[in-house]
């Protein structure tokens, strides 16, 4: 019997993998603003990681076009209830498209009113925030934002699901080089990274999950397949979760993700995924100097530990990214390049998307 091939990863470019994703969401149905804005999402996430919300994840793209819970030629609308906020209706898009469409409106109330806010209802969110936040950053301003998801995760010592994985992210300038950007799950390992973990059979940090029995698991497919995610640091993440909800949920008008908990709902209620993005302009609120005190920071910080600052791993893998480009796996780049052809009908691209990723 031969020996099965071996796949090597394969290279490609940054506007390689630009195009490639457009092509996806272009292919599907998506207007052509809607393609370009996330394409530009996927590209973030296999340029500076997390990876696995990049290419990995167009099978939760396109499971919610199918299933009619995204418009992918969705138009947000605004209106702007208060000079500090500004009240976003997703028309069931991707929330990236409304921040995007919106940004420059929330960075010009922030530097009116001193705080801003953008509170998006009726939207989807898969991506990581941490790059919903950096433009922020980069524009001078501190970012702080939040999201709801589907019910994945039990409160401590919880025995069912009621949080999301609740991911929170922050942005803030620094005085040379890109901003400080961070985001994490306020559940001890996200879900994405779970998934990616049940794909290889790779095991999954203590703590992080529970079987369907609500036994502790290190066994990724064991949580996956009917467990539970745990919050971080037990009590305490159970907490930041709890505020999570009420902040992108309960203050924006979207659904809790215990609301989110039937597939079967004749609107499937995975759909208004609430977020809310506080911007805060440190003009206005400490005035002249603020980068400054950051830098002080900074400068004990590195002082105290060897660790990098919180999110700096991005600058080196967008470093390498931007002078070699990305690398896929074959089989991740044979099913995204399927799902992509203009040839195949969308009905077919979609159900092929399900089988293979």
């Amino acid at each position: 019997m031969a020996a099965p091939a071996i796949t090597k990863p394969i290279r490609l470019s940054l506007e390689e993998a630009r195009a490639l994703a457009r092509d996806v969401f272009a292919g599907n149905g998506c207007s052509d603003h809607v393609a370009d804005v996330m394409a530009n999402s996927i590209l973030l996430c296999e340029r500076d990681g997390p990876a696995s919300h990049g290419f990995f994840a167009i099978e939760n793209y396109l499971a919610g076009l199918r299933r009619g819970y995204v418009d992918g030629r969705a138009v947000p609308t605004a209106e702007r209830a208060a000079p500090g906020v500004i009240r976003v209706d997703g028309q069931k898009g991707w929330n990236q498209v409304a921040i995007h469409r919106f940004c420059d409106d929330l960075v010009k109330a922030a530097r009116e009113a001193g705080i801003a806010t953008l509170a998006i209802r009726n939207g989807h969110n898969v991506g990581p925030l941490r790059h919903d936040v950096e433009p922020l950053a980069e524009a001078g301003l501190v970012a702080f934002t939040c999201v709801v998801s589907r019910p994945h995760m039990t409160p401590h010592r919880g025995a069912r699901k009621i949080f999301g994985t609740d991911p929170i992210a922050f942005a803030c300038p620094r005085r040379e080089g890109p901003p400080i950007v961070w985001d994490m799950a306020t559940s001890a390992i996200s879900l994405m990274e779970m998934r990616v973990a049940a794909e290889t059979g790779a095991a999954i940090p203590p703590d992080a999950a529970v079987d369907k029995n609500g036994a502790p698991t290190t066994d990724s497919r064991a949580a996956i397949e009917g467990g539970m995610l745990l919050p971080m640091a037990g009590h305490k993440g159970s907490a930041i979760a709890f505020m999570v909800e009420l902040l992108a949920a309960g203050l924006t008008g979207g659904r809790f993700a215990f609301e989110n908990a039937d597939p079967d709902a004749s609107d499937f209620v995975g759909a208004n995924r609430g977020q809310i993005i506080i911007a805060m302009d440190p003009d206005r609120i400490h005035g002249p100097g603020f980068t400054d005190r950051v830098a002080d920071l900074l400068a004990a910080y590195a002082g105290a530990t060897e660790e990098r600052v919180p999110g700096d791993g991005r600058l080196a893998r967008r470093a390498k990214a931007d002078a070699k480009g990305i690398t896929l796996d074959a089989e991740v780049l044979g099913t995204v390049r399927a799902v992509a052809d203009p040839g195949t009908p969308v009905r077919d691209r979609l159900a092929d998307s399900d089988r293979k990723l």
